[in-house]
Formats: C-alpha cells, structure tokens, sequence
C-alpha cells in the first residue's frame, strides 16, 4: 500500500532518519550568591560539553541569563573567568542600591 495515494498530488511524507546524536553536557553550580539588601540571587554555572566550557550567569529561580560565553579548554580558568563575571554582576547591582 502506497501512503503518498491518500495525500494531495505534490505532498509526501517525511521520511525520518533517526541518525541522531546524544551528547552529555556536565551542568556544575560553581558559585551561588544573594544580594544582602534585596531578593536578588545570583548562580554561576560552568556547563562542559565534550570537552567545551561555556559559562553562564543567571538568576534564580527564574533563570534569567544575564552573561554566557564560552570558555577556554582550563577549567582552573574557566571557574575564575565564571566568579569574575558573577562578582561583576553584583557589584553593579549593588551600586544601583546605593543610588536608591
């Protein structure tokens, strides 16, 4: 039985090829922090995708992304890069508390 007879001249079905790949990504919280005067909490989070770092900051619990770029290949780096950039996003937040 032919599936295409029941379809409009010109329309097939897809014909899926399941060749996917399945890649594991390490998810590792490298830091968490909350701002002492308001609600704000800030995570740093280091993801490793085959042998690929990519660091994001983000609130909690929303998620909001507020820095991700990817990293070099030396994790010691990578984590120092990642508090660098969480601790830059507080410090700024912090300054908009004192001009309240």
């Amino acid at each position: 039985m032919n599936m295409n007879q029941d379809l409009p001249e010109g329309i097939t079905y897809n014909n899926s090829i399941h060749n996917e790949i399945e890649l594991e990504s390490v998810v590792e919280v490298i830091n968490d922090t909350k701002c002492n005067v308001c609600q704000l909490h800030l995570q740093a989070v280091l993801v490793t995708l085959n042998n690929r770092h990519e660091g994001i900051v983000k609130t909690i619990p929303s998620e909001n992304v507020l820095w991700k770029n990817a990293l070099p290949k030396d994790r010691i780096r990578c984590i120092k890069m990642i508090n660098d950039n969480l601790m830059l996003k507080l410090d700024k937040h912090k300054e908009r508390h004192k001009n309240d």
